[in-house]
């Protein structure tokens, strides 16, 4: 994790490759290297009282908010919605896991020190509740597959074929914990006081168990300050995308059910992810909404016809069961049997409000991707007012944190890798914050996979159609 000879940083080659690219990642880190991480923390969060609280779509989502943790019994969600309009940042870099995982833990805890030294007392983290309960058969992984004490477990008792086409907030419940140990030498978990906790509670559904859990999970751990760690999923931008859509007078409805904008918006959006400069999105479906269907999410297309406007299914073209009208779609919302896509939600929690929010490396690029869609959409078909396209067009809206800062390669991977309230935390603070960020990241292993998609830029070495079969085999 050192600098070379020539005071170059591992990673200083391949960032200027993405910098050309025009890559936010790129322009994000390129210019901080040689900033203590410490510091670099401290710059993800406003600096000062915010402007523009006044915002309507950052005090609606903070009313979402705090009614999604009313209706869970979460203790004072007044506060987490003062919080937000005052200090509107939000962690949105993990997929759902449990906390004892090296990744999941690492991006809320490098959020965790930027508030403590900011001198906050509470921050919001949201966990993707809407991915793949398996991303990878081998090595396994996804949100049930949990990594720790050097083995891995498996959470909730599923086959892999079933997980493999399941969504994470769609597993049927009740689901009972086990944690068993599928690889390395262990402990199991009866012989683990951590995982012990865990293992043999039964919940209604699997956000829900995460979402309990890791308040638990993180309640007992030595942190150096303390801190109140406020976890959200996807189901709520799912209610706050329904408020949305109930009010005629938000961009958001006007996306959805406004014939002229939603047919700008699409061709906008279908245009700008086959541009060789899109490294992050692979597909443009969904039009906006997925579908449960058993365990799985559908993407849903918009389909206009003689007797009107309908949702379908992409696969097979079959009807979805919801009225395409703002009430019916909001209610299926709220019930689950729709979710928003990522461009939505990512509208109603960052782009309109000006919450900033603190991500992964495919996040910087694709964030700076849907407000390019926004604001081309409305270059061609207006519908924004002023206060709203100047919150899109700020800088700085995705701001990359978490478990990329570090490179768990090396020696400050094991202090978190046997995470218990015996864990010397501290210790790896000392091992990394003072560092400067060119030697934290190394050489910024979690962003190869963009090494593709700078070759397709790049034009190095394919054909045009060899460029097209590597988009598609991404999709």
């Amino acid at each position: 994790m050192s600098a070379t000879s020539t005071g170059r940083y591992p990673a200083e080659p391949f960032l200027a490759r993405l910098a050309a690219a025009g890559s936010d990642l790129g322009r994000q880190l390129e210019g901080s290297l040689d900033t203590p991480l410490r510091d670099y923390l401290g710059t993800l969060l406003p600096p000062g009282p915010a402007a523009g609280r006044g915002n309507p779509h950052r005090l609606r989502f903070a009313a979402t908010v705090t009614r999604w943790l009313r209706q869970r019994a979460v203790p004072d969600p007044e506060a987490v919605g003062d919080h937000l309009l005052h200090v509107p940042v939000m962690e949105a870099a993990s997929h759902s896991n449990l906390l004892l995982d090296v990744e999941t833990f690492l991006n809320t805890y490098l959020f965790h020190v930027a508030h403590r030294e900011a001198g906050h007392r509470l921050m919001v983290v949201t966990q993707c509740s809407t991915v793949s309960c398996m991303s990878r058969r081998a090595p396994a992984s996804g949100p049930l597959f949990l990594r720790t004490r050097g083995s891995l477990y498996q959470v909730f008792p599923f086959s892999k074929r079933q997980l493999k086409d399941s969504s994470f907030c769609a597993l049927p419940g009740p689901l009972t914990m086990r944690l068993d140990l599928l690889q390395g030498p262990g402990p199991r978990a009866s012989e683990d006081p951590v995982l012990r906790r865990l293992a043999g509670r039964t919940w209604h559904d699997a956000a829900e168990a995460y979402r309990v859990c890791n308040a638990e999970i993180w309640s007992q751990l030595p942190l150096p300050g303390s801190l109140r760690r406020v976890a959200l999923d996807e189901s709520a931008a799912a209610d706050c995308v329904a408020e949305h859509l109930l009010d005629p007078a938000s961009p958001v409805r006007h996306l959805v059910f406004d014939p002229v904008v939603r047919a700008a918006f699409l061709a906008v959006k279908r245009e700008l992810v086959a541009d060789r400069g899109n490294l992050a999105v692979n597909r443009a479906a969904p039009d906006h909404f997925w579908v449960r269907r058993g365990t799985r999410l559908q993407p849903v297309l918009v389909h206009e016809e003689a007797g009107g406007t309908a949702l379908l299914r992409e696969a097979g073209g079959r009807a979805v069961p919801v009225p395409f009208e703002p009430e019916a779609v909001a209610a299926a919302l709220r019930s689950g049997l729709l979710q928003a896509d990522r461009v939505l939600a990512y509208l109603v929690r960052c782009i309109l409000p000006g919450i900033v929010a603190v991500g992964g490396t495919s996040q910087q690029d694709y964030v700076r991707l849907y407000v390019r869609m926004l604001l081309e959409t409305h270059r061609r078909v207006p519908f924004l007012d002023a206060a709203d396209a100047a919150t899109a067009a700020a800088p700085g809206l995705s701001r990359l944190g978490g478990m990329p800062l570090v490179d768990m390669t090396g020696p400050a991977a094991q202090a978190l890798s046997t995470l218990s309230p015996r864990s010397d935390l501290c210790a790896f603070e000392r091992s990394v914050l003072d560092e400067p960020l060119g030697r934290t990241i190394g050489s910024l292993p979690s962003a190869r996979y963009l090494e593709r998609a700078l070759d397709r830029y790049e034009g190095k070495g394919r054909s045009r159609g060899e460029r097209r079969e590597d988009k598609e085999a991404d999709e």
